[in-house]
């Protein structure tokens, strides 16, 4: 079934679009966080079809350019809640085309700490000599949405720097909707709209790809395959107790639980006499 979508891209003169594309952030920057609690939202943003999340579950990983990237920074340790959910906008993809995006996206996301290379290095993408060089032979491309995994950029041979890897290390993931195949994390509602909250998030640099959930997508035979569908993401950042606050909490539940049943003794004492 890949191989055939592979060649009906070829047909429609879509080949160039992997080599041009590379993983990014622009306008997908959620932000910096220090601790307090606080919301970022980002609209205008796409993907083309509604399978490049759950693409990268198989075997032969996926192509992360199906996908979208997003980051943002924990200074300190933080809850971290993300939501995505289908939209409509005017997008503009890394060619400086403009088009407006469709609804129908069924959302899966994950999430991984670290980053793709930022300038002025040069930015990662699943065809360059580095990522085939790091990969098992046959896969379609560097992007694993349930695992660990890495994507490398060229060699920047007018300053003289190699070429080298970006790497991921998995969190978890969501996903819209039922059960694809054995793949966990679905949410159970295909609403269009998935979220999922992760706890106690360490200090440092997080990476967010967003994609669609639906496998068969891919199918030469759909009509929307190369669709741009549209997508917008809120991250809210919660505050993570210290732990003396819990010892506080705990002491506070336990006092109250004592006084609770020092009232049924005595009200039980008083019925008896």
């Amino acid at each position: 079934m890949k191989k055939t979508l592979r060649y009906a891209l070829l047909l429609v003169g879509m080949t160039s679009l992997p080599a041009m594309a590379h993983v990014g952030y622009t306008g997908r920057n959620f932000g910096t966080f220090d601790g307090t609690s606080a919301t970022s939202t980002l609209s205008g943003q796409g993907v083309t079809g509604n399978y490049g999340w759950i693409d990268g579950t198989d075997a032969d990983y996926g192509d992360a350019h199906k996908t979208a990237s997003y980051r943002f920074t924990l200074l300190n340790p933080a809850d971290v809640t993300l939501t995505f959910q289908q939209a409509t906008s005017t997008v503009t993809d890394h060619s400086g085309i403009t088009s407006t995006s469709e609804l129908g996206l069924t959302p899966g996301f994950s999430l991984y700490q670290g980053l793709a290379h930022l300038a002025p290095m040069g930015a990662d993408y699943d065809s360059s000599a580095m990522s085939k060089a790091h990969r098992p032979a046959g896969t379609e491309g560097a992007f694993r949405a349930l695992d660990d995994w890495k994507i490398g950029n060229d060699a920047d041979t007018v300053n003289g720097v190699p070429a080298s890897l970006s790497f991921f290390k998995h969190i978890g993931h969501a996903y819209d909707g039922t059960a694809s195949g054995s793949v966990s994390g679905f949410d159970g509602v295909a609403d269009g709209k998935v979220s999922h909250t992760f706890s106690n998030l360490a200090a440092g640099d997080y990476s967010v790809f967003v994609g669609g959930s639906d496998y068969l997508a891919q199918e030469i035979s759909n009509p929307n395959i190369l669709t741009k569908y549209g997508v917008s993401g809120t991250l809210v950042a919660g505050v993570v107790p210290e732990p003396e606050t819990y010892a506080m909490l705990l002491a506070g539940l336990g006092l109250m639980g004592a006084i609770v049943r020092r009232r049924e003794s005595k009200r039980n004492s008083e019925d008896s006499i």
